[in-house]
């Protein structure tokens, strides 16, 4: 085979974990963290985004049926792909945090009952419940998430109406037999809406929902993911939708059969307990998602020795590679060249993870799979135009890194960053065609506004990743990482 077609032949998966899922399992290695999340040592998964925790998601919800052989049900709580299940509560953020406290609570037990349900797992137990939610239409025979989502959303709603007309179902607990009910009954007149709202029995009815699991020896694992996509367009209902899921995630803990699985992205996490938030003194059962250069260097062979051709062509073996890191490293200087740049430059594998991190100072596998993707595209295209083929057994020229990293730049900006931060965009666009490192006086006469406003950019700036802080003979100044520099073709060196 000659090395267009090898080339043409090799896939390395999709940068973004949704558009895989199928694949996921032939890349992902079983690490000490996947085992915790598997084994329930784990509740909360934070990263930043592109290190991996839809991965992580996916590779659960590929698993069903082995956590189902554990007697663990998965439930996953959003759409892994499209609109969010939660773009009712999106299209209208009326809500109180209080309020979400419930929404978040009624559908968690809309999500349990539905999933006993499809199971037929329900005993005479659960079955109460099923029951008295289909009755209270809170529970339909066919469904989609944003469908339950919106009951929820509106049954907490109703008790804010005081038209004298309005009927309304009502969930509570039979004071004889302690088994859920939903009753019809017609409201006449306003009342104190706190009141009604805190006499819905969702803990109690919680309660209920553990007790039938626990007679089935079951559990039930509520999948929560996307949550940086689901409120992204309101930081306040972002604020208080995730607070609110935080607090319902400490009151589940009493019931042993219902948990939550949260994945959520490091930075959001903070904003959300910002100025102080009482109940994260109950997450403790968290890890991070952390690369470093091992990791990485993993990720890539991995995705790389999934290719028959590839394994035939270096007549190697992906277990005995993947088991020593020697030879992952061999691998590398086989079909990569020594450098990109010449000089007291890293070598090729080690340019690759520093031009594609970001103001943090981290490389998210994300864009390394772009940079794998677009290595691929770029040599095809050289040989194609008649270019010779790389020399030995290397398969990339020095020149298609530059090339790749281009368009690595112009997606991570356009797509991530500028969709994210579109409040900072007005800003990054000014800096086009400048230096790449700037100093405040700079940057005051670049964006035309007053020190202290510049000063304020700049620091967002840094906390979105797009800007490195430094200190040049003790005066800040702000450095755009090779990631973003040719999105905004910016020109190396200091701005004076």
């Amino acid at each position: 085979m000659n090395k267009k077609n090898l080339l043409a032949s090799i896939r390395v998966g999709h940068r973004v974990a949704e558009d895989e899922k199928n694949e996921l399992a032939n890349y992902f290695i079983k690490t000490s963290q996947w085992n915790k999340l598997s084994n329930g040592e784990i509740d909360v998964i934070y990263g930043a985004k592109g290190t991996g925790k839809s991965a992580l998601y996916s590779l659960l919800t590929n698993n069903t049926d082995d956590f189902k052989s554990r007697s663990i049900l998965l439930t996953p709580a959003e759409n892994p792909l499209g609109a969010s299940a939660f773009q009712e509560l999106i299209d209208n953020d009326s809500c109180s945090e209080s309020d979400l406290t419930y929404i978040w609570k009624l559908y968690i037990l809309q999500l349990i009952a539905a999933k006993l349900r499809e199971t037929g797992t329900a005993n005479s137990v659960s079955s109460k419940l099923i029951e008295a939610l289909e009755t209270a239409g809170l529970l339909p025979k066919s469904f989609t998430l944003g469908a339950l989502f919106s009951r929820a959303i509106n049954y907490i709603r109703s008790f804010g109406e005081k038209d004298p007309t309005d009927i309304e179902w009502t969930l509570s607990l039979d004071p004889m037999s302690g088994a859920p009910s939903a009753t019809r009954k017609a409201s006449y007149g306003p009342s104190d809406i706190r009141a009604k709202l805190s006499s819905v029995p969702v803990n109690d009815l919680l309660n209920f929902a553990n007790e039938g699991l626990s007679a089935e020896k079951l559990s039930i694992w509520l999948l929560f993911d996307r949550l940086d996509v689901s409120f992204s367009s309101s930081p306040e209902l972002e604020k208080s939708a995730l607070r609110a899921l935080f607090r319902v995630y400490a009151d589940l803990k009493p019931y042993t059969h219902i948990k939550a699985k949260i994945f959520v992205r490091k930075d959001i996490w903070e904003r959300i307990t910002e100025g102080g938030f009482r109940e994260a003194s109950h997450v403790i059962k968290t890890d991070t998602i952390e690369w470093d250069r091992d990791g990485l260097l993993n990720l890539v062979i991995s995705r790389l020795l999934n290719n028959q051709s590839l394994l035939d062509y270096l007549q190697v073996t992906k277990s005995d590679v993947i088991s020593d890191i020697s030879k992952q490293e061999l691998i590398i200087k086989r079909i990569f060249p020594d450098k990109v740049d010449t000089g007291k430059n890293p070598d090729a594998f080690d340019w690759i993870i520093s031009r594609v991190q970001d103001g943090t100072k981290k490389t998210a596998p994300r864009e390394v799979i772009h940079m794998l993707e677009c290595l691929l595209a770029s040599q095809i295209k050289k040989i194609e135009q008649g270019k010779p083929e790389p020399d030995a057994e290397i398969l990339f020229d020095r020149t298609v890194f530059k090339e790749s990293l281009s368009s690595v730049s112009e997606v991570r900006y356009r797509q991530t960053l500028c969709a994210e931060y579109p409040n900072l965009k007005n800003y990054t666009e000014l800096l086009k065609n400048e230096k790449a490192e700037q100093k405040l006086d700079t940057l005051t006469r670049i964006w035309s506004i007053e020190p202290e406003k510049a000063l304020s950019v700049a620091d967002q700036l840094v906390a979105a990743g797009f800007f490195e802080a430094r200190n040049d003979k003790n005066q800040p100044t702000y450095w755009v990482p090779f990631l973003y520099r040719d999105a905004l073709d910016l020109i190396q060196g200091k701005a004076v």
